[in-house]
């Protein structure tokens, strides 16, 4: 095997006999103890001297190997996970949280076996009616990052299931950090994105405007979850930009869908320019027959190239 090194006198490449001069970057082989010029090993051409002959009269036609570092095959695209960062940001903060509690465990052994050891009777006394902190449960916001991951694996589930379509999950959004989009489909009706949620209660929509003008409000277990179709909207735009310029006719649909939810009335609803639907229906409400059956693979092809995976 060749090696990189700078020469330390006058040498002769063996391939193209170029003089090489001190301080010039060589190939050294030390079994044929010849010096090959960079150039020669780039070209990896077999050369032969003028004569023929080297050192002791053998030809070279030895072609002096690239490195193994600029010939290493470029690693593989990670296949699409729904969840995924969902599930890794749950990993993060619940290990950070049981860190903590088993921390404030430890200090409060250390602090008993301290004050019984110093004080014997007061500090029984005191440690008795002192509260152990415990592990407990996580907190909400914890859990709530592994119920968002359940709750986009269950619609992923539903998504693959779709045939005639291109499915993308996972896909960060442009210019906003950790954000994500959870889901995108591609048919030749168009491009959904759909935002997935998991949450227990009833989903209901609430008419909260006056006699003379309606304000259709989203209310998910009687808390007011209107807001959650901005972020759709949100995501709506920025697939929206990537496409402009090649697919600009392509309608562009914002989808938020609801994992484990009651519904008053079972039939998608609109809000605020999204659809709501739950994962079983996500089939029905997808439509595959439309006027870009031809581009449907080309543009998702464009946007898993744009849209980053989220880790």
């Amino acid at each position: 095997m060749a090696k990189l090194l700078k020469i330390r006198r006058d040498a002769t490449c063996a391939r193209c006999t170029i003089s090489l001069v001190t301080g010039t970057s060589a190939h050294w082989d030390q079994q044929a103890r010849t010096m090959t010029c960079v150039a020669c090993v780039d070209g990896l051409l077999p050369t032969r001297t003028p004569d023929g002959a080297i050192g002791n009269g053998a030809v070279s036609e030895v072609i002096t190997p690239v490195p193994a570092a600029t010939t290493s095959a470029l690693p593989e695209a990670r296949p699409d996970v729904a969840g995924r960062s969902a599930a890794s940001e749950f990993q993060r903060r619940s290990s950070k949280e049981i860190s903590k509690k088993q921390a404030d465990i430890d200090a409060d052994t250390a602090w008993r076996s301290d004050l019984r050891k110093g004080r014997p009777i007061v500090g029984r006394f005191v440690t008795a009616l002192t509260p152990r902190p415990t592990h407990g449960p996580l907190s909400q916001s914890t859990s709530a990052w592994d119920k968002g991951a359940v709750g986009e694996r269950r619609v992923a589930e539903i998504l693959e299931a779709i045939a005639d379509v291109e499915v993308l999950h996972d896909r960060l959004v442009p210019g906003k950090g950790a954000a994500n989009i959870d889901h995108i489909v591609v048919s030749a009706a168009g491009v959904f994105v759909i935002d997935a949620k998991k949450y227990d209660g009833t989903l209901e929509v609430r008419d909260k405007g006056t006699w003379t003008r309606s304000d259709d409000r989203l209310y998910v277990a009687g808390r007011d979850r209107t807001k959650l179709t901005d972020g759709v909207l949100g995501q709506v735009d920025a697939v929206r930009s990537i496409l402009r310029e090649q697919w600009s006719d392509v309608p562009i649909h914002g989808i938020l869908c609801f994992v484990g939810c009651d519904w008053t009335r079972l039939r998608p609803k609109f809000i605020n320019g999204t659809t709501v639907v739950w994962p079983k229906a996500l089939a029905e409400h997808l439509p595959k027959k439309g006027s870009h059956h031809q581009d449907s693979r080309a543009i998702a092809a464009h946007l898993r190239a744009k849209l980053k995976q989220a880790r």
